[in-house]
């Protein structure tokens, strides 16, 4: 699987966000700054840019803006782009293979961690679940970082646990090192672990003494300090709490007649204190949380709205996860269950340190409901739930085969959709071509597969080509040449292309998942250019059927000059209709 991950580090095109994160890890570098992306830790990206700032890209920094709630990456990622054209593609791509040493630590943490119950359990099931879960190898070949902080955050808890029974020296140092790591992948854990932490102190075997696992968890957070301020530079620490610039309501309050908010903290007795690591550690989950309390378009079973769903991912993760590490997973939770009496003090202390990580993770990623738009939020939880599963094998001679049929199944599926593990929905679902009926974005079209657009272009290089992809670069860029296709919107005749046509024309055309299903997105429109696209291509799936697939995340449409006219007259019609029983309802109205 390694092998396979590496290989779709250059198959696949940067993702919208590694367009962000390309940008925000060269400015770590060149500029000693940390405003780009500051809503994410900056660990996975200083290593992910490390070969791209050692090769000498061109870059350009003269717009720089040192707000970090701008959101400045996604900008700075297309002029990286176009000044550097093709040549990224390779450096991503390397980048991306230093990013599989976090997939490799997640493989050995699964493999790490024995049943709690049965000592002669084979660990190794939770490490082939890993291995082969399509969402793991979907996002572990990029350097964003949810799989890092999946496979860091399973080796700190593993570290705690191992800490609070055996609080040694040894155990101190790699469960304060492992800590640090994981929480500055990813904010998730800042909040997760200290509540794993103090659960932990309550639960201390009587024979461990509180006063101790204090003191030792006195040196853990002095470790993080000193690593996170050595990961952002020693910029930004020891700022007073009331002298930082918030912008959430969380965080801070409108000022009357002014745009400027203020700082909740400032006329408190808390804003004297001085906070001892960078600021952009409590300024980054500042911009989330205004992310999620200004909230945006999301999209749930053919449904948007503005905003999101409690069970958004308890529905995805039905989707999107194999049936065989499912069916696994929940046999084991229904036995634990229905053998509860079995349970003593001790497993239950055990299980404990396996069970609530991936409670807390999804009962706090479910409560964000601002917006959902990726299931990637929840990766943290499944180290956990890998191991829960494999507690199947030990049930019983029936239920271990069962555990090899399942794993068999999802190891096939695995390999049947590859490299395509991000666009992966199973069978229930209805496989890759029916995801987007119930996801959207990163679940399955997140731009990865435009290089395998330009590939099929090699191949028909008579076309002529019209686009409209879901993308943070420019296809252009990198030699793709495209047009934008004529939008639609029913009932506004004014949106138009520029050359003044409206809706279906004759040609040849790709048009990517998300915009397919009325994504609103920033488009580029093939010179250069970008435009706003909402809903504007949509009646391409409406109204015709898909001659080839890129992948499963781009769909190429060959309409003829006939199935055209068909489509525009029907839709002509529509509205007519559409505007004939407005007027008449407003007569009655009236």
């Amino acid at each position: 699987m390694t092998t396979l991950l590496c290989c779709a580090a250059f198959r696949h095109t940067p993702t919208v966000d590694e367009c962000g994160h390309l940008a925000a890890g060269m400015s770590h570098h060149e500029l000693g700054r940390y405003e780009l992306y500051a809503v994410n830790p900056p660990l996975v990206r200083l290593l992910a840019t490390l070969p791209a700032h050692l090769s000498g890209l061109t870059t350009d920094w003269r717009a720089y803006d040192f707000r970090s709630d701008v959101r400045g990456e996604f900008r700075f990622g297309r002029r990286l782009f176009e000044m550097n054209g093709a040549g990224l593609l390779v450096q991503l791509g390397i980048g991306r293979i230093l990013c599989v040493i976090f997939f490799l630590t997640g493989t050995l943490a699964c493999s790490n961690w024995r049943d709690a119950e049965d000592s002669n359990s084979n660990p190794l099931i939770a490490a082939w679940l890993w291995m082969c879960s399509p969402a793991i190898l979907g996002f572990g070949g990029l350097i964003c970082p949810d799989v890092a902080a999946a496979a860091l955050g399973a080796v700190a808890v593993k570290s705690l646990k191992d800490w609070t029974s055996h609080p040694g020296a040894w155990n101190l140092t790699v469960f304060s090192l492992a800590a640090s790591a994981a929480c500055l992948t990813k904010f998730t854990w800042c909040v997760l672990l200290p509540v794993l932490t103090l659960y932990t102190l309550v639960v201390a075997p009587v024979k461990q003494r509180v006063s101790t696992l204090i003191a030792h968890l006195s040196v853990a957070v002095l470790c993080f300090i000193l690593t996170a301020n050595c990961l952002y530079g020693f910029t930004g620490n020891f700022r007073r709490l009331g002298d930082i610039r918030f912008v959430s309501d969380s965080f801070s309050e409108p000022v009357e007649l002014s745009t400027q908010r203020l700082n909740r903290f400032n006329r408190t007795r808390l804003g004297a204190v001085c906070v001892p690591f960078s600021e952009k550690i409590l300024q980054g989950i500042d911009i989330q949380k205004r992310d999620f309390e200004r909230g945006y378009r999301s999209y749930l079973m053919g449904e948007w709205k503005h905003g999101g769903w409690w069970y958004y991912y308890l529905v995805g993760f039905l989707v999107k996860e194999p049936i065989g590490f499912q069916l696994m997973l929940y046999v084991s939770i229904l036995h634990g269950l229905y053998h509860w009496k079995r349970w003593t003090k001790h497993s239950i202390r055990e299980w404990s340190f396996i069970v609530l990580p991936p409670l807390l993770i999804f009962g706090l990623v479910s409560s964000q409901t601002g917006f959902n738009h990726h299931m990637r939020y929840v990766l943290p939880a499944y180290p956990f739930l890998f191991i829960i599963a494999a507690r199947t094998v030990t049930l019983g001679k029936f239920w271990k085969w069962f555990s090899y049929g399942c794993l068999t199944w999802q190891a096939v599926a695995v390999l049947w959709f590859a490299p395509h593990w991000m666009s992966y929905f199973n069978e229930a679902a209805g496989g890759p071509q029916k995801g987007h009926d119930w996801l959207v974005d990163s679940n399955i079209d997140w731009g990865q597969d435009i290089l395998g657009l330009q590939w099929w272009q090699n191949e028909h290089p008579e076309i002529d080509l019209q686009a409209a992809l879901f993308t943070g670069f420019d296809p252009a860029d990198i030699g793709l040449k495209f047009r934008l296709p004529a939008p639609y919107l029913e009932g506004q005749p004014d949106v138009v292309s520029k050359d003044g046509l409206r809706g279906p024309q004759a040609g040849w055309y790709a048009v990517s998942v998300c915009q397919l299903k009325g994504h609103s997105f920033n488009v580029p429109v093939g010179n250069g250019d970008w435009t706003w696209s909402n809903g504007h291509f949509t009646y391409f799936m409406d109204h015709f059927e898909p001659v080839d697939m890129i992948g499963y995340s781009i769909y190429i449409y060959h309409i003829t000059e006939q199935q055209a006219a068909e489509v525009r007259e029907r839709l002509r019609e529509a509205e007519v209709e559409a505007a004939t029983s407005q007027g008449s309802g407003l007569e009655q109205g009236a």
